[in-house]
This record gives structure tokens, sequence and C-alpha cells, in this order.
């Protein structure tokens, strides 16, 4: 490697800003996988340990995923969608149950402050759209990525041979999040989350967004009062998504963990309930 292309290199790296918060996953095969840079456009691909393999074009990375060829450990497969400002990692310990429990399971990354709910599910639409040897794919989701996947589902429940199977929404809300209403007053808070900060507000995204036609289950974090974590909110709530903002109109199957929102995720009654529910 040349001295310019060393620069040139470190260049791009200070451009990531560490990486985790403007990439999203467009290609997945087995545990590896491509991410575009939302910022600057580039390309890498990415092992199971999400370390980097080859930083390029597209294309460049498609050939080298190509001549790796790896597969699927099982035909189904589970997506776990994190939420607004959080990254891939923050899903890995419901990620790794699925796992245990015989599943293939990848913990999606997008850039959330970068791109709204509609962006983020195209990106997505053509991960699903390029899977091989899946049959099912489930989604578990955590707060904004309910809303992500719920978008997808909107347009279309089967891609290619694969079908949905089922939804698992943690703190999603569905319903719009009072927070967001009261916070959009200021002008900082569109500016740093962006238009998936306008997406989760009470009438704006989710006024037309159809409700998911497969099974759900919906977790909900609160104490079980009226209060809360959050006395400002109203109404029982984790801290930021009140309990009856995750609730649908239509059916679904519900539980209720004493959690706070930011790791709602990890919680072992959350996990449990996921397994029994995508199991099924």
């Amino acid at each position: 490697m040349s001295w310019s292309d060393f620069e040139e290199h470190i260049t791009r790296e200070i451009q990531n800003l560490g990486g985790r918060y403007v990439w999203t996953d467009v290609i997945l095969q087995g545990n590896y996988h491509i991410q575009k840079n939302i910022q600057s456009g580039n390309y890498r691909l990415l092992d199971g340990n999400r370390k980097r393999l080859k930083l390029g074009s597209y294309d460049e990375c498609l050939t080298e995923l190509s001549d790796l060829n790896p597969t699927f450990e099982h035909d189904h497969l589970v997506l776990l969608i994190h939420g607004l400002g959080r990254h891939a990692g923050i899903m890995d310990k419901p990620k790794l149950a699925l796992r245990k429990s015989g599943f293939s399971a990848h913990s999606l990354n997008y850039a959330t402050l970068l791109e709204g709910v509609d962006d983020q599910a195209t990106h997505f639409t053509h991960l699903l759209e390029n899977l091989k040897g899946i049959k099912r794919v489930s989604f578990v989701t955590h707060s904004l990525g309910g809303l992500v996947a719920r978008e997808i589902l909107s347009r279309n429940t089967h891609w290619n041979d694969v079908v949905a199977d089922r939804i698992v929404m943690m703190g999603t809300p569905n319903q719009g999040a009072q927070i967001a209403e009261f916070l959009s007053r200021m002008k900082s808070y569109k500016f740093i989350t962006g238009q998936s900060g306008q997406d989760v507000r009470p009438d704006q995204k989710l006024a037309t967004l159809p409700e998911p036609t497969i099974p759900t289950l919906i977790i909900a974090g609160g104490i079980g009062n009226d209060i809360g974590f959050n006395p400002l909110l109203t109404g029982d709530n984790d801290g930021v998504v009140t309990v009856e903002e995750t609730r649908l109109n239509g059916y679904h199957q519900f539980k209720q963990v004493k959690v706070i929102h930011t790791t709602i995720m990890d919680h072992h009654e959350s996990i449990k309930a996921m397994l029994e529910f995508i199991s099924k």
C-alpha cells in the first residue's frame, strides 16, 4: 500500500465516525454482510465478528462475498432491528439466545440518525430479496426498529422464496410517542434525530402505516401503576414509551415486563417470551 492509499484509507475511516452510526446492512449471507456508508456511499464487507474484510464499491464487496460463498445454518432467519440512535450490538443478547435455540439470527445495523423509516425499509427489503437458503424470516425489534419492520411488511410479506413468519416488538411506539412530540418543539431534536425522530411522532408516519398481518407479540416496559418510570408521561411507561403507545389496534399477543426502555431487549422475561413466540 502506498502512502497516498494509506492516507485515503485513514480519511475514509475518520469519515465513518467509528462506523456504527453511519453504516446500514444491505446484503446478508450466512454470518457475512455488506454495509453501505450512508454519508460517503462506500461499501464494506464484514464477517460474523464485525471484522472488515473489504472496503470499496458494492460490486467489489459482492464479488468477494460470492467467492466466500457462506451459508446459513438454518432456514428460519430471525432479523433483529435496533432502535433510534443505537447500533446492532445492542441486540446481541437476544441474538445469541436465538442462535442457541436453533435459529439463524443476525442483528441488522442501520443509520437511524441519517435516514427515515422509508429509506431504512428500502435497504432491508433489498437485503431480504437477496437472501439465499432461507425459507422463513421473523423480526425481533426494539423501539424504532418495530416501525421499520412494519414498513417492510406493509410493502410485502414474501421475497422470492422467503416468507415472513412472525414479529416481536419491544418498546415500539406503535401509536406514536408523546415524548417525541414534546421534544420536536426543540430545533435540536430534529437536527440530532433526523427524519426518524419525526417518524415516531403521533400522526406522522404512523398515521398511514398498516399494522402487521403476521402473528405479532408486543413487549412493553412499565412498573404496573399509573406513573411508570417517567412521571412526566401519561400512564404506565418504560421511561420513554407508554404501555398504551406500544399497542396495536388489531389483535396481538402482549406482555409487560418491569424494565426501562433502553434495556428491555436484554430482560430475561423479554427473551423468554420472544423465544416461546418465535418457536411456535
